[in-house]
């Protein structure tokens, strides 16, 4: 003989709650638990630009990476031989790196031709000059010529939103003119952006 079997209001009931439970409660809420954690160490090195100044360190966007920062020494028109340069940053969170993988030295320019170049870090600072040798005609530059080109890669462990120092120490740069200019070389400024670990 088949038992019937009754289902009473209150099974119906404690069905539907035990249902509701299940789904994670009906309420149509977030489940937190597969939320990533906040990141709390950086992993990209994020640079503006400067706004002003004839001599500008900019964001090479082509080969800068979320890590690695290229940045490129453009200035004013006109005709020139080299340039060179100081640059000081915090080495305790980035550390100075050739341009690109095989560089021999840690300043790179393409502007120039039959060039001497050469790079020399002591602490925080980046020593720098790329010009052309002996006799080699000067280069008629634009606004938008690369003069030189110099790298920074980002160290382990820095926490997010981390301001890091970068600079161009006044009176460490300078171009050097042609031969057809009565002084052989001309001080200038170079602006640097802001630089950040993210």
């Amino acid at each position: 003989m088949t038992r019937a079997f009754h289902i009473t209001p209150n099974t119906l009931a404690a069905l539907g709650i035990s249902a509701l439970l299940a789904c994670g409660g009906g309420g149509g809420g977030t489940n937190t638990g597969n939320n990533p954690p906040p990141k709390t160490i950086a992993d990209n090195l994020t640079y503006t630009n400067p706004s002003s100044g004839t001599y500008q360190l900019v964001k090479n966007t082509t080969k800068s990476t979320a890590s690695k920062l290229v940045l490129d020494l453009v200035g004013a028109s006109g005709s020139l031989s080299g340039v060179g340069f100081y640059l000081t940053a915090d080495q305790t969170k980035v550390t100075w790196t050739t341009v690109d993988l095989g560089d021999p030295e840690m300043v790179k320019n393409s502007a120039f031709s039959n060039t001497l170049v050469k790079s020399k870090v002591s602490g925080d600072t980046l020593q720098a000059g790329v010009y052309q040798k002996g006799t080699t005609g000067a280069i008629t530059a634009t606004t938008s010529t690369l003069l030189a080109q110099v790298a920074l890669d980002l160290k382990s462990n820095i926490p997010v939103n981390t301001t890091i120092t970068l600079s161009a120490p006044a009176g460490k740069a300078a171009i050097m003119n042609p031969p057809t200019n009565p002084l052989a070389t001309t001080a200038v400024t170079i602006t640097v952006g802001t630089l950040v670990a993210n």
